[in-house]
């Protein structure tokens, strides 16, 4: 008899069989939204979906939010670290159905050790985030905005010294190392030693942004400073020289195709393309200001509002729908049922087979 293996490792498992072909169904509870699609498609009905109000990013201690007219202080201890989902392998037949409905990939079926976003058979989203590293400047915007952490940008910076030209001495003859120059530097570029019979002055030209600050507050006259940018120009900068590199990469596991990056991107070097459409509403007059969809929103799309000062009116919850993925996390965690979202289009490949067809029509409303 041919039974299914199960391994579990934290809060992550795999699941496999071998017969003709070795099937393998793995989980990464780090990247699952809690979306529930697997739960509801599952045609014989082995996974379940956990009670989970809070993501794992606020799962350590303490977290307090302030909703503009009082402090939800929500203590969650270290030791709840839930799985967000089970699957009970002695029904699961890994047909994939979990796999291939999966919006981010938290689940992967694999035959053969081919995952079967692969395999032309099975459908997949048409779903992604890039950036064209032509057209980024490294600014760092969509590393700082991304939810989830799944964007690093590598910088490197040009030579400060090819940017910032000119010349500076001293002349140790009018100098009294008073050290007015050194306390004013913006660039700690100056160092005095004013002790009897030590007396000396360094500058260091690696750090001088030739400003002349020291220049026009010698008492003496003793320094002669000249920033040739200011002075000539830039007729000796090279723009080459001044031009920000590096690179960008985006972690397919940790990304949902939220869109921020896109959001605040100053040149659109950053695109996506989410693989639900639809809608996200907050009743207000339900919404309790919990913070369960807060927690559980993986995309940022959610927040409490930031208090405009005293007696000011505002809203429980913010919803912002255009960083919102549609995966009804938020909806399942709400305990009043404030959180109502839709899914009017799913862009994926095409399919033939009309169970998958059925399985995707049943994800949208």
């Amino acid at each position: 008899m041919i039974r299914n293996l199960k391994e579990v490792k934290d809060n992550n498992f795999d699941i496999t069989r071998s017969a003709e072909e070795v099937r393998n169904l793995s989980f990464n509870d780090h990247v699952c939204l809690g979306c529930g699609i697997c739960e509801s498609t599952c045609p014989v009905e082995a996974i379940t979906l956990n009670a989970i109000a809070v993501d794992a990013r606020h799962r350590l201690s303490n977290d307090v939010y302030f909703s503009g007219h009082e402090k939800i202080a929500q203590n969650f201890r270290e030791d709840f670290d839930v799985q967000r989902i089970s699957i009970d392998e002695s029904k699961c037949v890994l047909c994939g159905m979990c796999s291939g409905l999966c919006p981010v990939d938290a689940l992967v079926l694999t035959i053969d050790g081919v995952p079967i976003r692969e395999i032309e058979a099975y459908p997949h989203y048409n779903a992604f985030s890039e950036i064209d590293d032509d057209e980024c400047i490294y600014c760092k915007r969509c590393e700082v905005a991304c939810p989830r952490d799944a964007i690093v940008i590598e910088r490197i910076l040009p030579n400060r010294s090819d940017l910032v030209t000119g010349e500076i001495e001293v002349d140790e003859n009018e100098c009294i190392y008073c050290g007015v120059c050194q306390e004013l530097c913006p660039a700690e570029a100056i160092v005095v030693d004013n002790e009897t019979g030590k007396e000396s002055i360094v500058i260091d030209t690696d750090k001088c942004v030739y400003c002349l600050v020291c220049k026009k507050s010698c008492p003496t006259n003793a320094i002669r400073a000249l920033c040739r940018a200011c002075s000539y120009g830039e007729y000796d900068l090279d723009p080459a020289k001044a031009v920000v590199t590096g690179n960008s990469v985006i972690d397919p596991d940790l990304c949902v195709y939220c869109g921020w990056c896109e959001g605040v991107c100053p040149t659109d070097a950053a695109k996506h393309k989410k693989p639900f459409e639809g809608t996200l509403e907050v009743d207000q007059e339900k919404c309790q200001a919990c913070g369960a969809c807060v927690d559980i929103c993986s995309c940022n799309a959610l927040a409490f509002p930031v208090s405009t000062g005293p007696g000011s009116r505002m809203e429980h919850v913010v919803a912002n729908p255009d960083y919102c993925v549609k995966c009804k996390a938020c909806a399942k965690a709400c305990p009043n049922g404030a959180i109502t979202v839709t899914r009017t289009e799913i862009d994926h490949t095409p399919i033939e087979s009309a169970t998958w067809n059925e399985a995707l029509d049943a994800i949208k409303d």
